[in-house]
């Protein structure tokens, strides 16, 4: 079958607005375009979509595909561009891209090729049944949502990843914490002079993808500068951390209130952490503390001792960084745990935390350990977005026979890998225990900005395998 099809409705389903929380107008057209060709469809109260296809050989076990309907819609400063136009497609030699917006790639393309199979009459494939999810971008809520309890196929293909080649095959868990207190202060009659260390040049990254890298995180590093100037008389007044839950914090700052007698040590202290930070971290990242003093002061409003002890021994205490690896894929790390943001907002400061991690119960072992935590030395902790991991299965005979078939079509070796990150399988992993999934797609590159493309070649090669792939699964 020829590729043209797929690129068809994938210009079309990129035309149609079809944000996160915004997919109606996509539900639309996908629940029109089942029932004209007399498809078995059905659609939930959020807009996910099932498509049922008999297949066109009897006896061959069922296969679902699944790709999700919205995406992340971005422009380019200053631009014209209207969300309620749709996205207008432009390709080159290479490349299929938008103009100064967010292509819609990810993941269009899913839906593109599973609206040109069901549209196929002389494709040979066994009885399919589609997945269409809807909101996946803003935390996975359309497969949290649908009831996959009708379904009756065992093999289930993803079509959600971004490399040719290579075929994922386990994904982390995650879950999200805010640990809060109550913050109190006090004056400090005492004259002293404010310090403040703003934290410089680390690079920051995704807190699951980049959490093995060995980068520094400036609420750790905050943390253990206030633990060094504990033999001081330095007072905590303001600690401030922006950034969010799925992102490593690379910027922050402390303010201390010190005494004049007692600045030379503090700033000192400071400059020896400093070179101690730069130390552990020469072969990973960068780092600068930038020091700024203030004039004297009377009275300043500081941290109480309690909540100055409390918050500096969490942020020592609490876990960072990777907590284990796994025994099943070499050099994948299983389980970690992030700080995103350490922020005060009417008088309560919050810690937001990120725990992920491909088993369900490394994930809730970290969880109790912050909990522990957290009933020491805070107000209060709320754990929340818990979503589920796609643990590695060692035999998977969907994979072997993918593999065998992108390998033979391609002449090139395939890759087996995992992510350290969220994928809509764990859900489907975890709601029907048994499913054989993979995960595969196109070359895609620079997804969720304006840079957005997705490679031509690719396209039509995923395209011959994933038909193949179906040809041969009507056999067995």
């Amino acid at each position: 079958m020829n590729v043209e099809n797929v690129i068809s409705y994938f210009k079309k389903v990129c035309s149609i607005p079809r944000a996160s929380a915004d997919e109606g107008a996509i539900a639309d057209y996908i629940v029109g375009f089942a029932k004209e060709r007399g498809l078995e469809v059905h659609r939930d109260e959020i807009n996910n979509i099932i498509i049922r296809k008999p297949g066109t050989v009897k006896g061959a076990k069922p296969v679902i595909l699944q790709g999700h309907l919205d995406m992340v819609y971005v422009k380019e400063e200053g631009s014209s561009h209207r969300y309620e136009d749709g996205i207008e497609v432009k390709e080159d030699e290479e490349y299929y891209f938008a103009d100064g917006t967010s292509l819609g790639a990810d993941n269009g393309i899913a839906v593109a090729y599973c609206l040109a199979i069901l549209d196929s009459k002389d494709l040979k494939h066994p009885d399919l049944e589609v997945i269409f999810t809807v909101q996946e971008e803003t935390g996975l809520i359309g497969a949290d949502k649908l009831d996959i309890s009708s379904l009756k196929g065992t093999r289930f293909i993803n079509l959600d990843s971004e490399e040719e080649g290579v075929f994922y095959t386990s994904c982390a868990g995650g879950l999200r914490c805010r640990m809060i207190w109550n913050l109190e202060k006090e004056v400090w009659e005492e004259e002293s002079v404010p310090v403040t260390v703003n934290v410089r040049e680390l690079a920051g990254g995704h807190s699951g993808i980049n959490i093995g890298k060995g980068l520094g995180n400036s609420i750790v590093l905050l943390g253990r500068l206030c633990y060094a100037l504990k033999d001081t008389k330095a007072r905590i007044c303001d600690m401030e951390v922006e950034g969010k839950a799925n992102a490593i914090a690379n910027t922050g700052k402390a303010c201390f209130c010190v005494k004049p007698e007692e600045k030379e040590k503090v700033v000192n202290i400071i400059r020896d952490t400093e070179e101690i930070f730069r130390k552990e971290l020469q072969y990973t990242d960068h780092i600068s503390l930038e020091i700024t003093e203030g004039l004297p002061v009377k009275d300043a409003m500081v941290y109480t001792e309690k909540y100055q002890t409390g918050i500096t021994k969490s942020l020592m205490l609490l876990p960072y960084g990777v907590a284990g690896y796994s025994f099943a894929i070499e050099g994948l790390i299983e389980t970690s745990m992030s700080m995103g943001a350490l922020t005060t907002e009417n008088g309560k400061m919050t810690l937001l935390m990120s725990m992920r991690s491909s088993v369900e119960s490394q994930k809730y072992f970290l969880r109790d350990k912050i909990q522990i935590i957290a009933e020491a030395f805070c107000d209060e902790c709320i754990f929340e977005s818990d979503y589920p991991g796609w643990q590695y299965r060692a035999e998977s005979p969907l994979r072997e026979k993918a593999i065998e078939i992108y390998e033979r079509l391609s002449g090139r070796k395939a890759e087996l890998s995992a992510i350290h990150a969220g994928l809509e399988c764990g859900y489907w992993d975890g709601k029907k225990p048994g499913m054989d999934i993979i995960s595969v797609g196109p070359n895609l590159y620079d997804v969720h900005s304006t840079k957005e493309k997705v490679s031509k070649t690719s396209i039509s090669n995923m395209w011959n395998w994933l038909t193949e792939l179906l040809k041969e699964l009507s056999e067995v």
